[in-house]
């Protein structure tokens, strides 16, 4: 098959011609993103930012980028890459690449024949397409598809005018760096997250959790805007969530008021959603373990409790854990 970097230098000769010749930008240090829903892993150059969400990674320079590919009138050139999870919900793959290719042509691009290669070590196919932006600059890109055991990955590389050309050794290294998680077989009697992921939307903030989780009925205290939680196959393994006034108060002093209740083994500050937050490791009674966090947005504090049984930690804590790296605060 052929090498990504052949076909995207066929993609360039197919569509730009004989424009001007540019630089090429170098590749320089890269970060990597871990996808906290699906697992997969992308590189990305040092100075972008992902300003997407879990299940779709949005990699570029800013917002500015961004804004250019919706409109022309505004931003700044640049280059753009998305990677997104779409789940099969009963399609097939060649029907999910045709969906694509239909918006394509919705969107009055002009797209090529497919290309075959190799992407994550399974097969991929490349649709190299070319979207006229003004009379004078088109928008130059080609979108891979690889299809997952449960899901098909959809990378899409794209560049605004001559950007597409300067970008494609970034293109390149980010496409070598690409893993899908490897799907490891769990024994028949113990307990496995589903990989199919749903949305729980309430008018707090939103979460992706998997569907194999069921919702438990809790009671609301008086003060609380909200209260939910959900468990898996134990009732010592759950995370509950319950949202309530901040009373004007930042999260430190919300923290402050609020960690005396618990017998901390050990506590320290991350984020959730960008916002500051604070967590604490305790244990409400033998063989259980739990993790607590405070966050505050918008006056209004979310608390999140995990708990697992402690004996099982690394069945039950990282599916919590990374349901609470999804946690979008409206």
């Amino acid at each position: 098959m052929k090498s990504f970097l052949s076909i995207s230098i066929a993609v360039l000769f197919l569509f730009i011609g004989c424009s001007k010749k540019i630089e090429p930008v170098i590749v320089g240090e890269m970060n990597e993103y871990k996808d906290p829903a699906y697992g997969f892993k992308i590189k990305y150059p040092k100075d972008w930012k992902n300003l997407g969400q879990a299940g779709k990674a949005v990699l570029t320079l800013s917002q500015e980028v961004i804004n250019k590919f919706m409109d022309p009138k505004s931003g700044t050139e640049g280059a753009l890459v998305t990677v997104e999870v779409i789940r099969y919900s009963g399609r097939t793959a060649e029907e999910i690449i045709q969906m694509t290719k239909d918006e394509l042509k919705q969107m009055n691009a002009d797209v090529s024949p497919d290309a075959q290669g190799t992407l994550a070590g399974k097969p991929m196919t490349q649709i190299p397409y070319r979207i006229q932006a003004t009379t004078k600059t088109s928008i130059f890109g080609h979108i891979d598809f690889v299809a997952g055991d449960t899901v098909m990955y959809k990378l899409d590389f794209e560049g605004y005018g001559d950007q597409y050309a300067a970008h494609v050794p970034v293109f390149d290294a980010m496409v070598k760096s690409f893993e899908i998680p490897v799907v490891v077989a769990k024994k028949s009697d113990q307990w496995a997250a589903s990989a199919n992921m749903e949305t729980y939307n309430s008018n707090f903030f939103t979460m992706l959790y998997p569907d194999n989780l069921e919702f438990v009925s809790v009671k609301k205290a008086a003060k609380d805007d909200l209260a939910m939680e959900m468990r898996a196959d134990r009732l010592d393994c759950s995370i509950h969530i319950d949202v309530f006034g901040a009373q004007k108060l930042p999260v430190e002093k919300v923290w402050a008021q609020n960690k005396g209740r618990y017998n901390a083994k050990s506590s320290g500050q991350s984020t959730i959603d960008g916002q500051a937050a604070f967590w604490a490791d305790y244990s409400p009674r033998k063989d259980i373990g739990s993790r607590v966090y405070f966050v505050v947005k918008n006056d209004k504090v979310v608390r999140v409790t995990i708990n697992y049984f402690a004996g099982q930690k690394d069945i039950y804590f990282p599916v919590f854990e990374n349901m609470v790296k999804t946690i979008k605060i409206k």
